[in-house]
């Protein structure tokens, strides 16, 4: 009778292993078909996948029946149509074929070199899984990053973000922010740094008239301007800022001088404080962020970005 030593150590750390190549792998296709999901169906797809790789390992050495099932190619796939129903259900038709032809081709080329991989590194006789294992895990990030860049534009979502929050007439809002170094913007009466939200972020904040005008800039009406002089509420707080941007040009937002402004750690109150520009539309589609600073403005504020100093840039230029 056949023998076979097993080391518990070794499958666990290969168990291991193959539980982030399969997360990785659903992250990927959801990340580059932007198909929404969440992190715990995410982690309900790769235990699928690590389930049938348990049994697989199980089987090859006797220990349960069905190798030949286990490896046989419908089983394979339906195994991982199942590990994508879980990470991505309820999905349409449409959507599905498309989340699968990305998680079976990088699927497919990860593996291949992680086989390649174990092969080389490893002997014929012993192949080396666990080194080939994380070279398919790193070759996942290789091909996102060089594909679509995925990698870089998480961190650029996780590291370039500060919280921000705007005090005004006992009002306190809190939002998001993603530092842009093309937020070059100055209040034209004190050249102080300019803070861009968007409308949806502080209209509770805003009297109603003051937001009439706001709309009535948008839209290009000539009134709008008389009607910014003849404001009766926040006189002194309003503020006009110009703006150049990749479509508009000599546009106008309308700004006003909060009581506070808090980003991260630091404070800022009385003069040298920014000014804050309300943008009629959502700055970001996806809801991530709502706010725009300038890069100096969380100099001090270091401490609460998480990787160090933070300059990025957004998907509008905003210049004076």
């Amino acid at each position: 009778m056949l023998e076979y030593t097993l080391y518990v150590d070794v499958w666990l750390l290969r168990l291991g292993c193959n539980f982030i190549f399969e997360y990785l792998l659903l992250w990927a296709t959801a990340t580059i078909t932007r198909t929404q999901t969440t992190p715990m169906r995410l982690l309900m797809g790769s235990f699928i996948g690590t389930l049938h790789y348990l049994l697989y390992l199980a089987a090859s050495v006797g220990m349960i029946p069905f190798y030949g099932l286990l490896r046989f190619l419908p089983i394979v796939i339906l195994v991982s149509a199942a590990m994508i129903c879980a990470a991505f259900f309820p999905i349409s038709w449409r959507r599905l074929v498309i989340a699968s032809g990305y998680f079976y081709t990088i699927g497919f080329v990860a593996a291949g070199m992680g086989l390649a991989a174990a092969y080389l590194l490893g002997s014929p006789d012993s192949p080396a899984f666990t080194t080939g294992t994380l070279i398919s895990i790193l070759a996942i990030l290789l091909i996102a990053e060089l594909g679509w860049g995925i990698v870089h534009e998480r961190v650029v979502h996780t590291i370039y973000r500060v919280p921000v929050e705007i005090s005004c007439d006992g009002q306190s809002i809190k939002m998001t922010a993603l530092v842009d170094t093309g937020n070059q913007l100055k209040d034209p009466l004190n050249r102080q740094s300019v803070i861009i939200v968007d409308w949806q972020s502080v209209k509770a904040m805003l009297p109603s008239d003051v937001a009439s005008v706001m709309v009535s800039l948008e839209e290009g009406d000539p009134a709008a301007l008389n009607r910014f002089t003849e404001l009766e509420t926040w006189r002194t707080r309003l503020r006009l800022i110009p703006f150049n941007s990749i479509g508009k040009t000599n546009g106008l937002m309308l700004g006003f001088r909060p009581d506070e402004v808090r980003i991260g750690a630091h404070t800022w109150t009385g003069d040298i404080q920014p000014t804050v520009a309300v943008h009629p539309h959502n700055l970001d589609p996806n809801g991530e962020y709502n706010a725009l600073v300038p890069p100096h403005l969380v100099d001090n504020s270091l401490q609460t970005v998480e990787g160090g100093e933070a300059y990025a840039k957004a998907s509008s230029d905003f210049q004076s």
